[in-house]
C-alpha cells in the first residue's frame, strides 16, 4: 500500500487551514513535522488526518489549548514505547536515505554534506577519472 505524499499547499486546500496555521500547529506539537527538510518537505495522509481531526474538534467548539492538552495526553501515553522518528531524503528515484530527526537537528551541515556526496555518487560524479 503506497502512502500518498502531500505538499503544504495540498494540506491547506484539503483542510481549509492556511499554510501559516499548519506551520503553527506543527510548531505547537499538534501535528508532526514534515518528512524531509525545507522546500523538499512533504506530508503524509497521517498529517492530513490529524489536521482534519483538529478541524472537527474546533467545529465542536474546542479551543487550541484543549486540543493541545489532548495531543499531549496522547503522546505521553506513547512515551512508554518511544519510536525513533526518521526523516527520508530521496537521493534518486528508488533510493532513499533515512536519518533520525534528532541527528538532522543536531548536525544539519553534516547531513547536507552527506546528502550532497551520496547524490554525486549516485549520479556517477565521483571525481575519479581512473
Amino acid at each position: 500500500m503506497e502512502t500518498k505524499k502531500h505538499t503544504i499547499e495540498d494540506l491547506a486546500e484539503l483542510t481549509g487551514f492556511s499554510r501559516r496555521t499548519i506551520r503553527y500547529y506543527i510548531q505547537e506539537g499538534l501535528v508532526e513535522p514534515p518528512a524531509g527538510r525545507g522546500r523538499g518537505g512533504f506530508y503524509y495522509d497521517s498529517h492530513l488526518k490529524r489536521l482534519l481531526q483538529i478541524k472537527a474538534l474546533q467545529e465542536k467548539g474546542m479551543g487550541i489549548s484543549a486540543i493541545a492538552a489532548i495531543r499531549k495526553k496522547e503522546t505521553s501515553d506513547v512515551v512508554a514505547h518511544p519510536r525513533n522518528i526518521m526523516v527520508r531524503y530521496e537521493i534518486i528515484p528508488g533510493v532513499e536515505l533515512n536519518i533520525s530527526r534528532e541527528m538532522e537537528i543536531r548536525e544539519p551541515r553534516k547531513i547536507s554534506e552527506i546528502i550532497r556526496v551520496i547524490k554525486a555518487i549516485a549520479k556517477g560524479e565521483t571525481g575519479d577519472e581512473g
